[in-house]
C-alpha cells in the first residue's frame, strides 16, 4: 500500500518533483519489515506472506508535490493493515486513487472485501480500517489530502473507500497517464515531473466530482482535462471517427468547454487530431513499425480515409511526401 501525503516528507524542502527510489536491498533479511513499515509505509503495518526463509524483497519509487504524491509500490507478497487505532494514532485521512499494475492476487477489505485485478483502479481512504492482501505485485497510489477531494466533491468524500472506478473515459486515461509518468519519470526534469502529477490529480479530482454529481467542472480542472484529452487524441487517433465532439464525450465535458481549454494553450482540437495522426504516419514511416506496409496502408492505419489527403497534409507538415520520407530513412516502399 502505498505511502501517505503525511509522511514527513516535505516536498518544498526536498525539491519539488524529486524523484525518490528506496528498496530493501542492503538491509539486513531480518529487519527488512520494521525497516518497510517505518521508513516507507508509515500508515500500514506489514506482514511477510512468502516463505518465512525467503527475505523480503520490496521496491519503492516516489514523485512529491505541493499537495499531492505519485508512487510505485513493488514488492514480494504481503499483507498489510491499517487499524483504527493507527488511524488515531498518526491522524492520516488522506485519499488515494490507486492502480494495480501487476499481480496474480490481490483483495483489499475496505468498505467491504474486493478483489482486484491488474488494471483495477480503487479509491482508498487512510481514515478507515483496510487490509490488503497481495501476491508480488507492482502498484500505483495517486496521494491527496483529503481537504483536496472535499473541496472538489462539495463536501466530505461520500462512501468511498474501496469503491473501484469504471474503466472508462478519464479514469482509463488516468490509468495510462499514471504508467506513463512512472515509466518515463526517470528521464523528465524535476518540473515535467510536477506538471505530470499536477495533472494527473486534476483529473483524479475530476473523477471523484463527476462521480458524485454526474459531471465534472472541466474549467475547474482545466489543466487535467488538457492533459487527458492529449493522452485520449495520441491513444485513438487512428480510428478516423475521432472527432472534437467524441474526445468530449469520451472525457466527459462539452465540446464548446474542451475547445476554451485548447484555446488557452492557442491549439485546436481538431488540429490536434490531424496533427497526432501525422505524427503516428512519420513515426511507421521510419521505423520497423511499418515494415511490409504500403504507404497507403500506414495512412488507412492511421485514420486518414484517402491517399491524396494524406500525402498533401503529410507534405505541408514535414515538407517531403510519405515517400520520400520513407526512402529517406532507408525503409522500404
Amino acid at each position: 500500500m502505498s505511502q501517505s501525503v503525511n509522511s514527513g516528507l516535505d516536498p518544498v524542502s526536498h525539491g519539488p518533483g524529486r524523484l525518490v527510489d528506496l528498496t530493501t536491498d542492503g538491509v539486513p533479511a531480518a529487519q527488512r519489515l520494521t525497516f518497510w513499515r517505518d521508513e516507507v509505509l508509515k500508515r500500514m503495518e506489514p506482514a511477510a506472506a512468502s516463505q518465512a526463509d525467503v527475505p523480503f524483497r520490496a521496491r519503492l519509487r516516489r514523485i512529491s508535490v505541493e499537495g499531492a504524491e505519485l508512487v510505485e509500490h513493488i514488492s514480494d507478497p504481503v499483507i498489510a493493515r491499517r487499524t483504527a487505532e493507527r488511524r488515531r494514532i498518526d491522524g492520516c485521512d488522506d485519499i488515494s486513487i490507486d492502480v494495480m499494475r501487476h499481480c496474480q492476487a490481490a483483495s483489499i477489505d475496505h468498505g467491504g472485501e474486493h478483489r482486484l485485478r491488474p488494471g483495477d483502479v480503487c479509491v482508498v481512504d487512510y481514515a478507515q480500517p483496510i487490509e490488503v492482501r497481495r501476491s508480488r505485485h507492482a502498484a500505483i497510489g495517486l496521494i491527496m489530502p483529503r481537504s483536496r477531494a472535499c473541496e472538489a466533491m462539495g463536501g466530505d468524500v461520500p462512501a468511498l473507500a474501496g469503491t473501484c472506478l469504471m474503466a472508462r473515459g478519464m479514469t482509463t486515461v488516468l490509468r495510462h497517464h499514471l504508467l506513463t509518468t512512472l515509466n518515463e519519470a526517470s528521464f523528465m526534469s524535476p518540473l515535467e515531473r510536477v506538471l505530470a502529477v499536477n495533472a494527473a490529480a486534476d483529473m483524479a479530482l475530476a473523477i471523484l466530482q463527476a462521480g458524485r454529481f454526474g459531471t465534472a467542472d472541466s474549467e475547474q480542472f482545466s489543466e487535467g482535462f488538457y492533459c487527458a484529452a492529449h493522452r485520449l487524441i495520441d491513444r485513438l487517433c487512428p480510428n478516423a471517427d475521432l472527432t472534437p465532439k467524441r474526445v468530449a464525450v469520451a472525457l466527459g465535458c462539452s465540446r464548446a468547454s474542451l475547445y476554451r481549454i485548447f484555446a488557452r494553450h492557442g491549439e485546436s482540437v481538431a488540429a490536434t487530431i490531424w496533427s497526432a495522426r501525422l505524427e503516428r504516419a512519420r513515426r511507421m514511416l521510419v521505423s520497423a513499425e511499418g515494415l511490409g506496409l504500403l504507404v497507403s496502408d500506414i495512412a488507412q492505419h492511421c485514420g486518414f480515409r484517402e491517399l491524396p489527403t494524406f500525402t498533401r497534409m503529410f507534405k505541408r507538415r514535414y515538407g517531403m511526401t510519405p515517400r520520400e520520407a520513407r526512402a529517406t530513412s532507408g525503409g522500404a516502399i
